[in-house]
């Protein structure tokens, strides 16, 4: 029925042939450099874009008498009006410089009005609104993704999207696969915040371009560019815990067509913080050197890019005086270690046509080896991966720029040795494919993009991953999307579960894991409404994840034992979410979001709700920013409903957990003091203290049966304080 309801709306949409009106320009700087990555948003509406390599945009207008603001970071934002058909050419003064005008605020995250996926665009304006010191934080002003500790004794942080873990989402780093694998349980730690120019949230299945990983959602992590990123870029961080950290990125241009650029990060949390006094630390001790060089080519004909980067990351955690290089086997004490070792080469190429911009080839290539030493208790793990990855990507058109398509081969090769306790682990994939994707895009009210993909994995036979995604505007102002698609996913078991085996568990992996299987469906509609003369952005989407096969990790059984195994029944997951954003007036905007989760599986023969997802969720999201940036303040406050806990009723008495977890709040904020050289700033994260009581079981004996450090729902460490400042330096 639902296939037969999409279509009747392409059908629809197809005969619909209304044209709206575009603008299109470019952003520059005073030295006519173009400017790229500059947000561009129609005045009093939440339709947007950002420019490209050489700084250009086109974007369809749905008001009369158009305005955009234009803004770019270290820039004064300008307003200015836009002539439908009239090219534009904007030059943004940096901030040093004075303007006699009033700048209008713009919005710094948006979706992008012509997209047929629903994509939300996070600009790096955004992204300085809180400290923002790795990926796994940088999610904390936004709605659509939810983040959260797995334990009481690692410090990892995980995300979820559609009420399902991060590992449904692809996370790739500027269109390459990047967080998955053995890193997936630590990898958005290795990605530091001063790094990102922008992130883009994709709900639902991505596109087959990029894979048959994306189950629900995909986020894409776009870095700073060698070719316009600042000269010096210097970031300090230092929080009451007793953490810091430093961030140190250069850029440079080597010739009028070589450009390279410098990225350091470093941090260091050596402080042994027990609030509630359990004899175990709240946080890991961390330390962590993170070095990537990259170099562009920007020729007539030829573009491209190579980088290299360099990783350590080492953690020891567990009982208060397990410190870094302590043995797990010869410590009387419960420890945890994880020290990470990773290398990448990475690049990218393109062929362009001058005369043809609607054609072009494009390379992307990755090779990496990631090494991890640790364990936790008194079992050692030992990971090994090795990954290349290669896409080859050839776009052009079909008779006219109504009909385009892209197509290509791919090539994904993954090498795992994995030892925990006394087992061995290993397992090599070499997955070819190949993939045609087409769009139509008869005018900028409807566009649709369908594609798929066959991928052929040496271990599991066949992949066939369709898809498809939609776009129409019913009306000015009023847009929806629809979307379907398939994914697939290979598990690792032991990394994957390596949260609920903080805890005397035993693991059990009943069967082969078979490769997970999802078909993901959905939608959403994007309203902007006038209210007061200003305009308020509405935005409600839901989608229905559905699982073919899904591997299981079973801690309702037996508290004693984590069984592994295939599903055996229904597993699905509804999610919706209603988000309003407004801007109250020049200075101050408001952004709200409730979310619905009903995330079920079978688990043992029974169809039960999944652990540790709230059904109800609300966000809340104040920004207050004066004339030219000078003073910004941001506030976020998250209530988390209840979320189901997993049975522990054969446990002791006084060792038993409540079969759900209460409401909670949270609450986070930060203020900064913009200066010409950059800015300053002092935040605060859950600034009410909130903190789970008792989050470990039996923490007296952690060598014992009863032991069990897995069952988190909420903040083990409590209010924490930090300060820092962004120094910068332009290029000229």
């Amino acid at each position: 029925m639902y296939h037969k309801f999409l279509l009747f709306l392409i059908t629809l949409f197809v005969a619909e042939q209304s044209f709206a009106q575009k603008i299109n320009g470019m952003v520059a700087d005073q030295g006519h450099q173009p400017l790229i990555g500059a947000s561009i948003l129609e005045l009093n509406t939440s339709n947007g874009t950002i420019t490209d390599i050489d700084g250009r945009f086109e974007l369809a207008i749905s008001t009369s008498n158009p305005k955009l603001v234009i803004s770019y970071t270290g820039y004064l934002a300008d307003t200015v009006p836009a002539v439908p058909g009239t090219p534009m050419h904007v030059m943004l003064a940096e901030d040093s410089q004075q303007l006699d005008e009033v700048v209008v605020q713009s919005t710094s995250t948006f979706f992008d009005r012509l997209d047929s996926k629903h994509t939300e665009i996070i600009t790096e304006a955004e992204l300085t609104k809180a400290a923002c010191c790795n990926l796994s934080e940088s999610f904390e002003t936004n709605a659509s993704v939810d983040v959260s500790f797995t334990d009481a004794v690692t410090g990892a942080k995980t995300i979820r999207m559609l009420g399902l873990g991060g590992d449904y989402v692809q996370i790739n780093r500027e269109n390459i696969p990047h967080v998955r694998g053995l890193s997936g349980r630590y990898g958005l730690g290795f990605v530091p915040g001063t790094w990102l120019q922008s992130i883009d949230v994709g709900k639902g299945a991505g596109t087959v371009v990029n894979g048959y990983e994306s189950m629900t959602g995909q986020i894409n992590v776009e870095l700073k560019k060698p070719e316009n990123s600042e000269k010096l870029y210097l970031n300090s961080y230092i929080n009451s815990f007793g953490r810091a950290e430093i961030n140190v990125n250069h850029a440079r241009d080597l010739s009028d067509k070589w450009s390279t650029a410098l990225l350091f990060h470093s941090n260091y949390f050596n402080s042994e913080i027990d609030q509630n006094k359990d004899g175990f630390l709240d946080l890991p001790k961390v330390r962590q050197l993170n070095v990537m060089n990259r170099y562009k080519y920007q020729g007539e004909k030829l573009v491209s890019q190579i980088g290299i980067n360099v990783m350590r990351d080492e953690k020891a955690g567990g009982q208060t005086g397990f410190d870094f290089g302590d043995d797990l086997t010869g410590s009387s004490l419960y420890g945890f270690v994880n020290n990470s070792t990773r290398l990448e080469i990475f690049g990218k190429t393109g062929l362009l046509f001058q005369h043809k911009p609607y054609k072009g080839w494009g390379f992307i290539y990755s090779v990496s080896h990631l090494d991890i030493d640790g364990g936790f208790g008194r079992n050692n793990y030992k990971g090994r991966e090795t990954t290349l990855y290669g896409n080859v990507i050839f776009q052009n058109i079909i008779g006219s720029s109504f009909h385009q398509y892209k197509t290509g081969v791919s090539m994904l090769y993954d090498d795992f040795d994995e030892v925990f306790a006394d087992s061995t682990f290993t397992r090599r994939e070499v997955v070819p494919g190949t993939y045609f994707e087409y769009s139509y895009l008869p005018n900028d009210r409807f566009s649709l993009i369908t594609g798929g993909r066959t991928d052929f994995h040496n271990l599991f036979g066949t992949f066939v991953t369709p898809r498809l995604h939609t776009r129409y505007e019913l009306s000015d102002g009023l847009t929806v999307r629809a979307a379907v698609g398939r994914g697939y996913r290979v598990a690792n078991a032991i990394v994957e579960s390596s949260n609920f085996l903080i805890s005397s568990r035993q693991l059990i992996v009943q069967e082969a894991p078979e490769p997970e299987v999802t078909w993901n469906m959905g939608g959403s509609v994007v309203a902007d409404l006038k209210l007061g003369g200003r305009n308020l952005s509405l935005v409600g989407d839901y989608f229905y994840t559905t699982f073919e096969n899904q591997l299981i990790y079973d801690m309702d059984q037996n508290s004693q034992q984590l069984n592994v195994y295939n599903l055996d029944g229904r597993s699905f997951a509804h999610s919706f979410q209603l988000e309003a954003s407004y801007q109250v007036n020049e200075y101050f905007s408001i952004k709200s979001a409730y979310k619905y989760y009903d995330v079920q599986t079978t688990m043992n023969g029974r169809l039960m709700q999944m652990p540790y997802v709230s059904r109800n969720r609300v966000f809340v999201n104040g920004a207050y920013a004066t004339k030219y940036d000078r003073w910004k303040v941001d506030a976020t406050l998250q209530w988390y409903g209840q979320k189901r806990l997993p049975n522990t009723s054969d446990k002791p008495s006084g060792l038993q957990r409540d079969g759900f977890s209460p409401d909670f709040f949270l609450l986070n904020a930060q203020i900064s003091r913009g200066y010409r050289w950059g800015s300053v700033y002092v935040g605060s994260e859950n600034l009410l203290g909130f903190t789970q009581d008792d989050p470990i079981i039996d923490p007296d004996n952690p060598f014992g049966d009863n032991f069990d450090a897995s069952i988190v729902w909420a903040p083990i460490a409590g209010r924490m304080v930090y300060a820092g400042f962004r120094y910068k330096i332009k290029r000229i």
